[in-house]
């Protein structure tokens, strides 16, 4: 096995673990600023949810852009491509996480 396996299977997961990151901040900021304890007047804080996804879109962004050369090489492994579907996949994932934001106005 190679020595630098885990190092390049993190690389090619990390994309999947700021999904998860944003999935988790974003879904349980919005239910402990809508439960009863936490109650919000106007619903959960938008603009920090709406911060937290653009940025998790960045760097999705950013990871799929360092594996753009993935297709043109022609000593692309399985790692290399699953980087590279993977951070296209999360980046997807994050916007749709992130839509709604723009479609809710408070706690309903």
């Amino acid at each position: 096995m190679d020595e630098h396996f885990l190092r390049r299977a993190l690389r090619a997961t990390l994309p999947l673990i700021v999904w998860i990151l944003h999935f988790g901040f974003v879904y349980a900021t919005a239910a402990a600023q809508c439960s009863p304890g936490g109650l919000r007047p106007g619903g959960p804080d938008r603009v920090l949810l709406g911060c937290v996804t653009v940025v998790a879109m960045a760097i999705c962004a950013l990871l799929a852009w360092r594996a753009r050369s993935v297709p043109g090489s022609p000593h692309a492994g399985l790692l290399d491509w699953t980087r590279l579907v993977l951070a296209a996949l999360s980046l997807v994932a994050v916007t749709w996480n992130g839509i709604p934001l723009l479609l809710t106005s408070g706690c309903a």
